[in-house]
């Protein structure tokens, strides 16, 4: 009997996808702050053969070292997630860094076992590097692509707006250099050190709850830069499940990616990024472009739209849905907390 494709949501952009006898986590953000509803701990995830990374910011690589130690999974992310990773001891032989346009064969547990004690063929390989499964036995693949980070329109974080509408049309640029870097700065001299220019008796308890989380480094592996946004896209025979969790994307990246997915999860907050640049419209509007580009997927599933504890402190997605409805081919699904989805792939 075949198993069906599984995927479950845990807030922002953290997945667990079961698919092809893989269990894989995109993101690992699950130890949350205060007042921040959990759907799983870390402690109760216990069969993990891979996990990918979006991105290395606070609510996205916080926990995968834990789950990585623990159970022995391979983490694939970029160079400064990697970095991260390495510095809080996940051995080198579980870390794969890749920046965008990197195959990557996908191994069961047991087919990775095989190859250690040279049960099976192996790769052709470097003299030092760790043996691995020939790509004859690979169960999966994933194709990583360079996307975007979704762009902010705020300077400080009193900026932020408290919702962010799918329908609200932004235009125009602050300057003619709005682009990730204002996220960087943002992140580096605003979210990470709240407690250095703002009261603690100001702070409602979201912030506060939020400046704790990121004061601890040790617990909470994170950067304030984001080392490149990273697109997946899960293939086999024939098919294929694509992670793009932030609202940005290359258009002829997004155009160019084979297979096509037949399900997409796509990030929905914020302000759009295309090619680097402040797109001028609304995310809804941006979002029916990227799905053309992508093929049109007959499944679409949001993220990065869930409640948060501080601003933006929620997303409004009903416009997005009802426009990629009305000028795409795709079913859209208003992604919910703690539930487990089965995928027609």
């Amino acid at each position: 009997m075949v198993t069906k494709a599984t995927l479950e949501f845990f807030g922002t952009t953290t997945f667990r996808l079961k698919w092809k006898g893989l269990t894989i986590f995109h993101d690992t953000w699950l130890d949350k702050p205060e007042g921040l509803k959990r759907y799983l701990e870390l402690k109760d995830v216990t069969e993990l053969d891979y996990i990918v990374i979006s991105h290395a910011h606070f609510d996205h690589l916080p926990g995968a070292d834990q789950l990585a130690l623990r159970t022995g999974a391979t983490i694939i992310a970029n160079g400064e997630a990697i970095r991260c990773l390495r510095d809080a001891g996940v051995p080198d032989a579980q870390l794969i860094p890749v920046s965008g346009g990197e195959r990557v064969p996908l191994f069961s547990k047991e087919t990775l076992r095989k190859a250690a004690e040279g049960l099976i063929d192996r790769a052709p390989a470097p003299p030092t590097a760790p043996p691995m499964p020939h790509v004859k036995y690979a169960t999966a693949a994933v194709h990583v692509w360079p996307s975007l980070h979704s762009l902010i329109p705020a300077i400080t974080p009193h900026d932020l707006p408290e919702e962010f509408d799918t329908a609200e049309r932004f235009t125009g640029e602050v300057t003619p250099y709005d682009c990730t870097l204002d996220i960087t700065r943002l992140m580096q001299f605003g979210l990470f050190r709240m407690k250095e220019f703002m009261p603690e008796e100001s702070m409602d308890p979201g912030t506060r709850a939020f400046a704790d989380y990121v004061q601890d480094r040790r617990k909470h592996v994170m950067s304030h830069f984001d080392g490149g946004q990273l697109m997946y896209n899960f293939v086999a025979d024939g098919k294929s499940i694509l992670f793009n969790s932030h609202l940005g994307v290359y258009q002829g990246i997004a155009q160019c990616v084979t297979p096509k997915p037949t399900v997409a999860i796509m990030g929905a907050g914020g302000r759009a990024n295309l090619d680097g640049r402040p797109f001028q419209g609304s995310a809804a509007e941006f979002l029916v472009k990227q799905a053309k580009w992508l093929g049109e997927p007959a499944s679409i599933y949001f993220c990065l739209h869930d409640p948060s504890i501080i601003k933006p402190l929620r997303v409004d997605v009903n416009a997005a849905k009802q426009m990629l409805q009305q000028e795409t081919a795709a079913t859209v699904i208003d992604t919910q907390l703690g539930k487990v989805y089965t995928l027609d792939v």
